[in-house]
């Protein structure tokens, strides 16, 4: 696989991400290979300064061609623009101003791209309580006659609505499918700019969530389903087994038990997930994580689901995507292992998107 960081394995794997995602406008692998020149081993802030600074110059080019009337290559610049300003604020500390100004900088360049794009991608709101999670909603490729199919497409520990365009989002609108991208708890927008953080009854936000798609005149409500990324192969489950409408299941990585999957299993994640749970150290962080596991509901899960977890997987135990598949209620559900020699084996299988992305959204457009 592409390693451009050896010897350091967090930064590879975040770095493996983008360079998945290039292959959908979320970056560039020379850009990628280029910049990873430059920063200086184990040095942190050579590695926010040489990513950020890719991005701004991404950004600059991607302006600098909306003022010459170059519309698509601006689009393309700025797309790029806003992952890689979320890549390079990645392992900042979430007390650090940085990691809010570069998100600021990472959503303004994907909406501007975004409203040049076609089909239509929408910002949207939808109210849970009293929060307010901000995303956006793909208006499908070449749909059907009728109404649409749509996805609910959560993402993993901080993951942005933004980056989820890139990570599969747009190849589930190219299969006909409408796809809600939203920042819920302790992600994006939620977590950086109103302080929402993460909770362990995540069925609450996908209710709220449901029931806005349900509110759309253009969607076929017997065609509701949902895609869960990294960490959210928690949340999503969490969410349909307290939710019939949603007709089937895709997890890109799947988790049992927060505690014992991600946050023990991959220590360098601790730090992070204390600021996505609001905690103020470890044993607080360990206290309010003892919720967040499927213990008594995955039972309840009877739709078609789909599991797809690498067997080399470091940041999350392949072995809670097991327990979570047998205890899954389903009789129509599949565990997809995937291996080292076939590619695909890391987490999300960044090292073969070529594979695993139609191994999932194919099954997912089957079933809807």
């Amino acid at each position: 696989m592409v390693d451009l960081f050896p010897g350091h394995p967090d930064w590879s794997i975040q770095t493996q991400r983008v360079i998945a995602e290039a292959a959908f406008g979320g970056g560039d692998v020379f850009e990628c290979s280029r910049t990873a020149e430059k920063i200086k081993p184990g040095d942190q802030e050579s590695w926010w300064q040489e990513w950020v600074g890719l991005a701004r110059a991404t950004e600059a080019e991607g302006r600098r061609a909306l003022a010459d009337g170059a519309l698509v290559t601006g689009k393309q610049y700025l797309f790029r623009a806003s992952n890689y300003y979320r890549h390079a604020d990645f392992f900042l500390l979430g007390t650090d101003h940085r990691k809010r100004e570069d998100f600021i900088r990472t959503q303004a360049c994907f909406r501007d791209a975004a409203k040049l794009q076609t089909p239509k991608i929408e910002f949207v709101q939808v109210t849970c309580g009293t929060d307010v999670y901000d995303g956006y909603f793909l208006h499908p490729h070449d749909p059907a006659p009728g109404k649409w199919p749509v996805v609910l497409m959560l993402g993993g520990a901080d993951s942005l609505a933004e980056e989820l365009y890139f990570f599969g989002g747009s190849e589930v609108a190219a299969r006909g499918i409408a796809v809600l991208m939203l920042d819920t708890p302790g992600r994006g927008s939620s977590l950086r700019l109103k302080g929402i953080v993460s909770r362990p009854d995540y069925e609450v936000p996908v209710k709220a969530a449901i029931d806005w798609i349900e509110a759309r005149p253009e969607i076929d409500r017997d065609r509701i389903g949902c895609v869960g990324v990294s960490m959210a192969g928690y949340y999503a489950p969490r969410g349909i087994a307290f939710e019939p409408r949603v007709k089937a299941l895709a997890l890109w990585c799947a988790c049992y038990d927060i505690l014992e999957d991600l946050y023990e299993f991959y220590p360098p994640i601790q730090l992070q997930m204390q600021w996505i749970v609001g905690a103020k150290d470890d044993a607080e962080a360990r206290e309010k994580l003892k919720a967040f596991n499927m213990k008594g509901h995955a039972q309840n899960i009877k739709c078609p689901v789909l599991i797809s977890h690498g067997e080399q997987d470091i940041v999350m135990d392949v072995k809670g995507a097991k327990k979570l598949f047998d205890e899954i209620g389903s009789k129509d559900k599949t565990l997809k292992l995937w291996s080292g020699s076939a590619g695909g084996a890391i987490h999300c299988n960044y090292d073969n998107w070529a594979a695993a992305i139609p191994y999932m959204f194919d099954w997912l457009q089957k079933k809807l």
